[in-house]
């Protein structure tokens, strides 16, 4: 019932410019196997694991020739450069453009513009605007087309927009142009990551370690990946149109073939209620003889997982085809709704939704609601459910599932989708919300809650 962000690159500005990135959770928790005390949170993600935007540019050059006849544009370019490192960007942009309107050709100038253009267009992905970030980021790189922090920042953010093809060439090149970006090097691990490539994620994040052995978050995530590859050695591998699904050859083919014909059902099921249909091939892991909560980091309560990938148990999948089917079309939906969001719904949302999606009733979740003695605050809902006390976990997914049913039942399926949508455009949530369903976050939270107190109130 959860997902576990990957480190991922779909908020991938926020993290750039803050901390770092984060794991989003998808487990799906089993309801009669009720958690105590606490849940340790699985592969934190690195806080620095992407570099703030700062680092990532290099410093502007001050090598202008000071000869008279190019006395002004040597001061043009040392007051732009003064107003860069005070972080007036506009205004240092301004003063490297008048250099280049007089002409000028040299070189320092180009680049300082170029890198310039890349600041802003660091900032825009950080407010949210990639496409206009995209646009500056293009700008510069025709300024500079060969500079490998400019097509970096180019490929960040494509892969912010969700265009991981496109983003992959960009950083690829970024590589070629200067062997040293690191970020370029954790992103395209995590990207071949993501698509079940571990020996190009090995490569990748082996190559970040060695021009940086001090990072402690790159060494965990190549240790992850060579445990993955080592249970992988074994495994055989079945694909459909829209899924691959690696398992140990012991098991036999008969679950795997199962699974991808139930997830081929859920995506046309779910597609056509979300409108979304993610381009990618998902990747889809079995795993047998207890090993599901050892390889999938995941908690001992977890039925399933989505962390860029679907990880199984695989005597699941035979046991019981009606809780197969519920467990998988709820971790597609996570994958739906990450596709949808980039990676930016809160968890609230992405949970509610995947409850919602698996073609039950939910009257467990209204009981655990109603015979709790408190309820969560949904704003304390929008981060990861492995922080919370264990004994919080049925109560903040019964939560969920309330929420989304009752965003739904007051906005409809058309509300919900332009939802979905928004949030992976902006990187404000209660802007998104507004939008999309034209009443304010707070009033939601609020009537939400009231509706929760009452119906607890009723059945008392």
């Amino acid at each position: 019932m959860a997902q576990r962000r990957p480190l991922i690159l779909l908020v991938i500005v926020l993290a750039i410019v803050a901390t770092g990135a984060g794991l989003t959770e998808g487990l799906r928790w089993q309801a009669n196997h009720r958690p105590a005390e606490r849940v340790p949170s699985p592969a934190p993600a690195p806080s620095g694991f992407l570099a703030p935007a700062r680092t990532v540019l290099p410093e502007l050059s001050a090598s202008v020739s000071d000869t008279s006849a190019r006395r002004d544009v040597a001061r043009l370019n040392s007051e732009g450069m003064a107003l860069y490192e005070i972080g007036r960007f506009g205004d240092a942009l301004a003063k490297f453009e008048e250099a280049t309107a007089t002409g000028a050709t040299d070189q320092a100038i180009q680049r300082n513009l170029a890198l310039t253009k890349a600041r802003l267009a660091w900032v825009r992905l950080e407010r949210g605007e990639p496409d206009e970030a995209v646009r500056t980021f293009e700008d510069a790189n025709r300024l500079q087309p060969r500079d490998g922090a400019v097509l970096l920042g180019l490929g960040a953010a494509h892969l912010y927009r969700g265009d991981e093809r496109e983003a992959e060439v960009l950083l690829q090149r970024a590589i070629e142009a200067d062997p040293a970006q690191v970020l370029a090097l954790k992103l395209l691990g995590e990207l071949a990551y993501r698509r079940d490539d571990l020996q190009a994620a090995r490569l990748r994040f082996a190559s970040a370690l060695r021009l940086d052995p001090s990072d402690a978050a790159v060494r965990e995530r190549l240790d992850l990946i060579l445990a993955e590859a080592g249970a992988q050695k074994e495994a055989r591998r079945l694909e459909s149109r829209h899924f691959t699904v690696r398992f140990e050859g012991e098991q036999g083919t008969a679950p795997a073939r199962a699974v991808l014909a139930r997830l081929e059902s859920a995506r046309q099921e779910i597609g056509r209620r979300w409108g979304v249909y993610p381009d990618r091939k998902i990747p889809v892991v079995l795993s047998a003889g207890g090993s599901f909560h050892e390889h999938a980091q995941a908690p001992d309560w977890a039925q399933g997982l989505f962390d860029g990938k679907i990880r199984l148990p695989a005597e699941g999948a035979m046991r019981d085809r009606t809780a197969l089917d519920r467990v998988l079309r709820h971790e597609y939906t996570h994958a739906l709704v990450h596709e949808r969001t980039h990676g930016r719904a809160p968890t609230w949302l992405s949970e509610g939704l995947a409850i919602a999606c698996e073609g039950r009733a939910t009257d467990r979740e209204r009981q655990i609601v109603r015979s709790s003695n408190h309820l969560i605050p949904i704003r304390e809902l929008h981060g990861s459910f492995l922080t919370l006390p264990r004994t919080e976990v049925p109560l903040a997914y019964a939560e969920s599932a309330a929420a989304v049913e009752y965003l739904l039942q007051r906005h409809g399926e058309t509300a919900v989708r332009t939802l979905l949508t928004r949030v992976g455009e902006v990187k404000d949530f209660a802007a998104a919300f507004e939008d999309a369903t034209g009443a304010t976050y707070t009033e939601f939270q609020a009537d939400w809650l009231r509706r929760l107190v009452d119906s607890k109130g009723s059945s008392s």
